[in-house]
């Protein structure tokens, strides 16, 4: 999952809040000391900090908590509130078809990938994207944008031959009629500079895209806010992605960064994967990071996949089968690594650590075992035993500990899914403070 240790920490401390015996001055003080560290290790600015820690304590001791809260609880919701104003949001932009994107920004800071990711997040949404390629400065750009474009079945357009972006741009949009959604892959340089700026001024004046978004890259940390506050000094920008966040500390910081300085976060991208991207939720990002989930999120995934509501009723009922865990593999498998998933479920680093590190080539092999198995154990696990381990081995190609371990799999997947059940307590929280991430 994205910003892991940023996560650990925040819900370290709202872990210990909750087992505190009483809620006094001493308890919250210690409270948002821990805030404090770990969002100075995320590499979030130190003023922002410890205006946050300082708003945290004051609200926590002075504040009567709303309705039927506890203090305890009251104390968790000022937290999340105020979290989610350190981020920020962008604005909300209306793509529609019948529009032109243009995304700039730096080389190395992943333009090409998220043009890709971009079109494919507009494709699931009903939408028509065509890619361009006007990246002349970066020789292996128009390639990689042409391979990914085949990867997700979309229009593409580039002159590996032309160096002059503004004409690749027109031809591109002619070639497609001007029709559909145009993502247009502008050229970079390895710095910020005067001649970057210049060049993208004249691409903005000559094609008039309806949108600019800058893509930023999240291992900058506080440094992107300064790239962003050039890029909108220099340049017309009405958004911001964010790439790379699939493992650094340094992404909170990159957030609240561009927050500060007036340029909210659309987008971001999560992994190397195509389908590691997302649209940027502050209030379900901070519910996935202090352990409520993101339900939306979650929501929007399981769409995204087509996802089976009778399967999943019966994944969270634990009465389920091997025929239900080869529809739930096919569906992991298009929602994104489990680990991510996982993210998105309250307390969901519950699951068992193997399990989140189920990798795909294993995935793949679960498939192999459950098509070697009969109807019957498919329906009922429980009666395979050695001689059927080995028939059904021997029929997929893989070792007995490998059809061993997907039975455990199984058995551990039904023991966790009876545990979600029992969240009701946890679950009767989050809606009292708000509904943080519902």
């Amino acid at each position: 999952m994205a910003f892991e240790k940023l996560s650990e920490g925040l819900r370290s401390a709202v872990d210990s809040l909750r087992k505190a015996v009483v809620i006094d001055r001493r308890t919250v003080k210690n409270y948002t000391k821990e805030i404090q560290k770990t969002l100075l290790s995320a590499d979030v600015q130190i003023e922002q900090v410890f205006e946050l820690s300082k708003r945290i304590e004051e609200r926590g001791l002075l504040e009567k908590p709303a309705g039927m809260l506890s203090r305890r609880e009251n104390l968790i919701r000022i937290t999340y509130e105020e979290l989610v104003n350190l981020i920020g949001t962008g604005e909300s932009i209306n793509i529609q078809d019948g529009q032109k994107i243009l995304l700039v920004g730096t080389q190395g800071s992943g333009k090409t990938t998220t043009v890709a990711k971009l079109g494919r997040y507009f494709k699931k949404r009903g939408l028509h994207p065509k890619l361009i390629c006007a990246d002349t400065f970066r020789p292996a750009a128009y390639e990689q944008l042409r391979y990914l474009s085949e990867e997700i079945d979309l229009p593409f357009y580039g002159n590996p031959g032309e160096k002059d972006a503004i004409k690749i741009i027109k031809e591109g949009i002619k070639e497609f009629k001007n029709d559909g959604l145009i993502l247009i892959d502008s050229e970079g340089r390895h710095k910020l500079d005067k001649e970057l700026m210049g060049d993208i001024n004249k691409i903005y004046s000559e094609i008039k895209p309806e949108t600019v978004f800058l893509i930023l890259d999240g291992t900058m940390g506080q440094q992107a806010g300064k790239e962003a506050e050039a890029f909108k000094n220099s340049s017309r920008i009405d958004g911001i992605i964010l790439t790379k966040l699939d493992g650094t500390a340094k992404g909170g910081g990159a957030i609240s960064a561009c927050a500060k300085t007036g340029s909210g976060v659309n987008f971001i991208g999560t992994g190397e994967h195509i389908r590691d991207f997302e649209e940027f939720n502050p209030e379900g990002f901070v519910s996935r990071l202090i352990g409520f989930g993101d339900i939306r999120g979650l929501l929007e995934k399981a769409k995204e996949a087509d996802f089976d509501e009778r399967t999943a009723e019966r994944l969270m009922s634990g009465k389920f089968n091997m025929n239900d865990i080869y529809s739930q593999i096919q569906q992991m498998k298009k929602m994104g690594p489990l680990k991510q998933v996982a993210g998105m479920l309250p307390f969901g680093a519950k699951i068992p650590k193997d399990l989140l590190e189920l990798q795909e080539e294993k995935l793949d092999k679960f498939i192999y075992i459950i098509d070697s198995m009969t109807p019957g154990e498919r329906e009922d696990p429980a009666i395979i035993k050695r001689e059927r381990i080995e028939r059904i081995s021997s029929g997929s190609g893989t070792r007995p500990e490998e059809v061993r371990e997907i039975l455990n799999y199984h058995r551990k997947m039904k023991k966790m899914m009876r545990m979600f059940g029992d969240e009701r307590k946890l679950k009767r929280l989050m809606r009292r403070i708000g509904g943080a991430g519902m």
